[in-house]
């Protein structure tokens, strides 16, 4: 699977290939029954209850976090539009993706911090942390 496919390149071989369909990924996300499938990602004007954007991606993060820059950059060249702030779970809260928000976009994450503990030397409470623009 090439970038232009779906928004990912990954190095892992996958377990298994869709015949019918070999752009589709073999996930079993949230510990279910593994299946083929697709991510979708949207991007929603919460204030009036819109969808403003959607981006089709494999079931992997980095696809997922690729689809949310993905979608800013193409609302705000189709249509002008840049949220103020944007809400996202964890999966979203990889320091280098906040830092492309707050620093590039000048949007304000409402993001849950991913706190790699295995990679940390030094470990710091989650209250410990804020955004410096």
């Amino acid at each position: 699977m090439d970038d232009a496919a779906f928004g990912v390149a990954t190095p892992v071989a996958p377990k298994f290939d869709a015949l019918a369909d070999p752009a589709a990924q073999w996930t079993a996300k949230r510990k279910g029954p593994a299946f083929f499938a697709y991510s979708t990602n949207y991007l929603i004007d919460t204030d009036h209850g819109v969808i403003v954007d959607v981006e089709a991606t494999h079931s992997v993060c980095q696809a997922e976090i690729g689809a949310a820059q993905t979608m800013l950059d193409r609302t705000e060249d189709r249509y002008g539009l840049k949220p103020r702030y944007l809400a996202a779970n964890t999966a979203y809260g990889a320091a280098q993706k906040l830092a492309w928000l707050v620093k590039h976009k000048q949007i304000t994450p409402h993001i849950p911090v991913i706190i790699r503990q295995r990679s940390c030397a030094l470990r710091y409470r989650i209250v410990a942390c804020r955004f410096l623009k």
